[in-house]
């Protein structure tokens, strides 16, 4: 039952309708590689309700501005999206990750074998990856995983159903009033939620509560995120690959000033905003906004001063200490005006050299 007695009813056409009280957030942490490693198990008994829902719809996107996806929630502090379809179509990745990534599912028999009873393929199948944060995820925050993407529903129902059947330890199904939904067990690590929202979508989250209000909000329009979030995400075109904007909170400015060479310019910062663009080559561009140029000085001469360190580090005569040289070197600095960039560039070359030294 949910908080106050009232129980979500689940409508096969639409997905979970009114009335739903608001739940109580109960946040907890997360296992990021955890959630990785049994994401795929939570696609397949996730998508086993498929046939039964319709489409949710797609992200909403305004020309040359980044937009979330329509899930995120009102609190979201940090957004972030992956266009898995769109990196796996650069050069980069074809020519250094894309056989790496198809050896490591191999690698994993039953992992294969459930992939292939599923008709299941992660890198065809998925479209895009979108995560917010609120407050620390690791800790008493939130996280909210949403993908997107197309499957093959009668497969995967019938592949989920045998998956459970066979690992009862790792999978709990149960329902939420009408809505099924699903545990994912890690271990001694904090269990994780998913549920359907969509024919098309997947959400994921810590607490089974965040898991249930996103898929209440797939027959909404997309909530009003907060103006600090909006202004950084005025700065991102969105169509990179991988973009991400979040906000400076007070709990990121507490940090900074228990350091006293940050703590001058930690009530400045506002925001910071990254993307991550393929082609030939890799290149990261991190922007930090803050409201005055003097604090943007101060952010980039402690930048500075970290990046010696790194070198100093990183230093060594291997080849892997060359590698690693070559790109702290690379690395640009710059300000104009309330804003402190960090571009980092990884060639063609590098990659490559890298890939051999792994070998």
């Amino acid at each position: 039952m949910a908080s106050g007695g009232v129980s979500p009813r689940f409508n096969e056409n639409r997905g979970l309708t009114p009335p739903l009280a608001g739940f109580p957030v109960q946040p907890k942490g997360l296992d990021f590689m955890k959630m990785s490693r049994y994401f795929a198990w939570v696609s397949l008994i996730s998508l086993s309700l498929a046939a039964e829902a319709p489409s949710a719809p797609a992200p909403e996107r305004t020309p040359q501005q980044a937009t979330p996806d329509r899930l995120t929630p009102a609190d979201a502090e940090m957004v972030l999206t992956v266009n898995v379809r769109q990196m796996l179509q650069t050069p980069v990745v074809k020519k250094h990750a894309l056989d790496p990534l198809k050896m490591l599912l191999k690698r994993n028999d039953e992992l294969q074998q459930l992939l292939t009873a599923a008709g299941l393929d992660p890198l065809k199948d998925i479209t895009t990856i979108g995560l917010s944060t609120s407050g620390n995820p690791a800790g008493s925050g939130k996280l909210l995983a949403v993908v997107r993407g197309s499957f093959d529903t009668d497969k995967a129902r019938s592949a989920a159903e045998e998956y459970a059947k066979k690992h009862p330890g790792r999978i709990k199904s149960f329902k939420e009033g009408e809505l099924p939904m699903w545990e994912i067990l890690a271990s001694a690590h904090k269990p994780f939620f998913a549920a359907f929202a969509g024919k098309n979508t997947l959400v994921m989250s810590a607490a089974k509560e965040d898991a249930v209000a996103a898929v209440r909000r797939a027959d909404q329009p997309p909530q009003r995120i907060n103006k600090d979030l909006q202004a950084a995400l005025a700065q991102l075109k969105g169509s990179e690959g991988v973009w991400m904007a979040m906000t400076a909170t007070d709990e990121i400015k507490q940090l900074l000033k228990a350091d006293d060479t940050a703590k001058d310019f930690a009530e400045s910062l506002q925001y910071v905003t990254g993307v991550l663009e393929l082609n030939d080559d890799a290149q990261l561009t991190l922007v930090i906004h803050s409201s005055t140029p003097a604090s943007a000085m101060q952010i980039k001469s402690k930048l500075d001063d970290l990046l010696k360190v790194f070198a100093f580090v990183g230093a060594g005569r291997d080849a892997g200490s060359q590698i690693v040289k070559e790109v702290l070197d690379g690395i640009k600095l710059g300000t104009e005006k309330s804003d402190v960039s960090v571009r980092v560039k990884l060639t063609d070359a590098q990659l490559e050299k890298a890939r051999k030294k792994s070998q």
